[in-house]
């Protein structure tokens, strides 16, 4: 009598079936990580674009005003915007504005400074 001999099956074994999804399932978790990073990432850079807009707004409106330019504070949602009018002769005006917003860092705050002729 002969031994009968194995015979192979096609298909994986189950530590092949669950090294697959132990692999599957850490790329997963680090493209959510990823995920979550890139979007605190944008949230960030809206609200820095906001804020320089507001700013760069707020510069042009006292520009476009500039002999009756004043300086002055706005508040709104999660910006403090702030500008300050110095005039240092009687055809030039001066306007440093400043805006501060709290980022994921803490508390940011970026100026801009414009030196125009009043005509």
């Amino acid at each position: 009598m002969r031994a009968k001999t194995p015979t192979w099956r096609d298909g994986y074994t189950l530590l092949e079936l669950i090294v697959a999804l132990l692999l599957f399932a850490i790329g997963g978790l680090a493209l959510a990580g990823g995920s979550a990073v890139i979007g605190q990432a944008l949230n960030a850079d809206a609200l820095r674009e906001r804020a320089a807009r507001i700013a760069a707004r707020e510069i042009e409106i006292l520009v476009a005003g500039c002999r009756s330019a004043a300086s002055g504070h706005q508040s709104l949602p999660q910006i403090e915007s702030d500008w300050l009018v110095s005039r240092p002769d009687s055809n030039r005006v001066s306007i440093t504005q400043t805006v501060t917003y709290f980022a994921s860092n803490g508390r940011r705050t970026d100026s801009y400074r414009v030196l125009r002729s009043c005509h």
